[in-house]
């Protein structure tokens, strides 16, 4: 019969060891939007203003596929589409361009 106390010690220090070995080789990238579809962004790259039609993340890299006017300050001409690096973004402040939905 096997001692309960050294089957609680030896079932502990198993799952130790399987846990140090699992957190060795793997990495957790995990990083949340600070932007969200249906925002205005504002790139200071490109000094554009982009619509977001959809928030990507890669490894804990976050990139916005946005919808750039063709026209500036218009969205009548239609749109362009095009992938931005989140460290590149702010909100944008132009109030004329607005939404694509709204004109």
């Amino acid at each position: 019969m096997i001692d309960k106390k050294w089957e609680t010690e030896l079932r502990d220090a198993t799952l130790a060891s399987v846990m140090k070995e699992m957190a060795g080789n793997v990495s957790v990238h995990y990083r949340a939007a600070k932007f969200h579809v249906g925002q205005l962004l504002y790139n200071r790259r490109t000094k554009q203003d982009g619509f977001i039609t959809r928030v990507l993340a890669d490894d804990g890299v976050i990139t916005y596929e946005v919808w750039v006017p063709k026209e500036f300050n218009s969205w009548e001409a239609g749109h362009w589409s095009s992938r931005w690096l989140e460290r590149l973004l702010k909100l944008s402040v132009n109030v004329r361009l607005g939404s694509p939905t709204k004109n």
